[in-house]
């Protein structure tokens, strides 16, 4: 693997943003695919080094890894923090060449408030068909300002203010973004996250089910917040990705291919009702 930190992707009234690129073993990217690395935080703290385990996992695996920066809410107010995020992917998707991907290979990925960011970037950069899927980590997906405790909501309050009207944390939160033709998401959360409730990703995945969006839901027993940071679930947890990845955009007509010949149920339920039936007659 080989690391490029500190390069710039944009300048903002003279504050240079930088992005670290991890790059594969040799000259190419197997998969010809960026993920793009969101650092959590709670939008205040944090810094894109903080990704680098799950950037190298993501190197090993045949993938470009970019852990981006972004204005935090003590430096920019929001959206600022999205804006950041958003020109992260189009300065990969205009350099995808020279970065040895393909454009329409892109995937955002965030974890905890940087799961926030990756899908709110995923619904704005819809609109330009610049993101292939998402990988959601224990998201913030449904936000809140007030003070009372609301299972599976995150206060915000921090990046939207205390007085966020209804609308603008409607706007600001994921679940009520999200329609039809968003693209394939992978949801990941910890059972026993006690800062973020795994029933917001159960909400978030439901709701992407019912808009027919493709989307894999992993809630991993016993774990907590982060819990994908831990050195030993680092590894495994990205090749659970990588498989959701290569099943779902690399590769998906070889694995359509292998269900259609392996799989009894691929026929659908009138298929296997007659192969019953005839089985049935057969023994009698």
């Amino acid at each position: 693997m080989s690391v490029e930190k500190d390069v710039v992707y944009h300048s903002v009234n003279g504050r240079e943003l930088k992005v670290d690129l991890y790059r594969p073993e040799g000259d190419a990217i197997p998969t010809r695919t960026a993920v793009v690395l969101i650092h959590g935080g709670g939008w205040i703290l944090g810094e894109r080094g903080m990704m680098a385990p799950l950037a190298s996992q993501f190197a090993a695996q045949g993938f470009l890894a970019a852990a981006v920066e972004y204005r935090l809410v003590r430096e920019a107010a929001w959206p600022a923090q999205l804006d950041d995020v958003t020109t992260a992917v189009r300065w990969i998707a205009d350099n995808a060449g020279d970065l040895g991907i393909d454009a329409d290979r892109i995937v955002v990925a965030g974890a905890s408030a940087g799961g926030h960011l990756a899908l709110m970037a995923a619904v704005e950069l819809n609109k330009e068909s610049k993101v292939a899927a998402v990988l959601s980590l224990f998201s913030a997906s449904e936000l809140t300002v007030s003070q009372a405790h609301e299972k599976g909501k995150f206060n915000a309050a921090m990046l939207l203010g205390p007085d966020a009207s209804d609308d603008a944390v409607t706007a600001a939160s994921p679940y009520y973004q999200v329609g039809a033709g968003f693209p394939p998401v992978f949801v990941l959360h910890g059972a026993k996250d006690w800062l973020i409730d795994p029933v917001a990703s159960l909400r978030l995945y439901e709701k992407l089910n019912d808009l027919g969006v493709t989307a894999e839901l992993h809630i991993v027993a016993d774990a907590i917040h982060e819990f994908i940071e831990e050195p030993g679930m680092t590894g495994p947890m990205v090749a659970e990705i990588a498989l959701f990845l290569n099943r779902v955009l690399i590769e998906p007509e070889k694995w359509a291919a292998e269900t259609e010949e392996h799989n009894i149920f691929a026929k659908g339920p009138e298929a296997l009702q007659a192969m019953m039936a005839q089985l049935l007659e057969q023994t009698s």
